[in-house]
């Protein structure tokens, strides 16, 4: 089901109060998917007709602009795994009755990311439900999810269009591209890394929003004839472009495991080597 569907549907269920407790959203981009429930979250609690300037008159919709709305908690995982202290806060803080909204909600990225210590203790709110929260659960793969959180939710796809490097930031994908200009045939490519990269980013969710936006640019690259397609990608076959994209799917796994970001960065540059030279 294309990911328009999915959102109507699940704000459909909740205006007729059939939405479940408790929902797992398999997708193709997180980071969209996630962008997606936020704004499903908005116009399941406006109070005003949604709109997306609401947050200008809506408290509602600022307050989860902001990421400082009390009913809305959202966990990610802390280096490799969710982990149990992340899932007894959340239990803590909504062991009371939300006060600007009807329910109480958690938003799980990367759901594939529990250890059994951390599934176990979500478990009682996935076995004894409270009509005042609602759990959502996004994944890439569904089978990745421990099965005892995966039975108890209603699962639905979220597909979206292969497209989807338009809806990208353009600041980013422009550093991205930089900086794939930048280390293509460099012999000093890891001198860049260090004079031009290292530091670029102090927060690791960006530099794993720059990566993202480079695999899904060159991935668009791949099936489409776009007319901003840097100099590597000109010269390299189709091949090697593939090989660079399961590259950076890897890349993004050793950032996401906590990695040191400089060698990520050289790792990267010295691997890329063998796709061009």
């Amino acid at each position: 089901m294309s990911s328009i569907n999915v959102f109507e549907n699940l704000l459909l269920r909740y205006h007729e109060n059939k939405l479940a407790h408790a929902f797992l959203l398999e997708t193709n981009n997180e980071e969209l998917c996630y962008k997606d429930v936020l704004e499903l979250i908005k116009k399941m609690n406006c109070s005003f007709n949604y709109s997306n300037n609401c947050s200008l008159d809506c408290n509602i919709c600022n307050l989860i602009d902001n990421n400082s709305l009390p009913s809305l908690i959202t966990i990610v995982p802390d280096g490799q795994f969710i982990k149990k202290g992340q899932i007894t806060d959340m239990m803590e803080r909504f062991s009371t009755k939300p006060v600007f909204t009807k329910e109480n909600i958690y938003v799980i990225r990367e759901a594939e990311r529990f250890n059994s210590s951390s599934a176990n203790t979500l478990l009682k709110f996935l076995e004894e439900p409270e009509d005042n929260i609602i759990g959502i659960f996004i994944t890439s793969n569904k089978e990745n999810v421990i099965s005892t959180i995966r039975s108890r939710c209603q699962i639905f796809s979220c597909i979206y269009d292969n497209n989807i490097i338009d809806c990208l930031d353009d600041n980013i994908l422009t550093d991205v591209k930089l900086y794939l200009n930048s280390i293509y045939k460099n012999a000093d490519d890891l001198l860049y890394n260090k004079t031009h990269m290292s530091g670029f980013y102090t927060d690791r969710k960006d530099w794993e929003l720059f990566f993202k936006t480079m695999l899904y640019y060159l991935d668009d690259c791949y099936i489409s004839e776009r007319l901003d397609k840097v100099e590597l990608v000109k010269n390299i076959s189709k091949d090697k472009l593939i090989k660079i994209i399961v590259l950076i799917e890897d890349i993004l796994k050793y950032i996401k495991s906590n990695g040191n970001i400089d060698l990520i960065l050289d790792k990267f540059v010295i691997e890329m080597r063998n796709y061009y030279e």
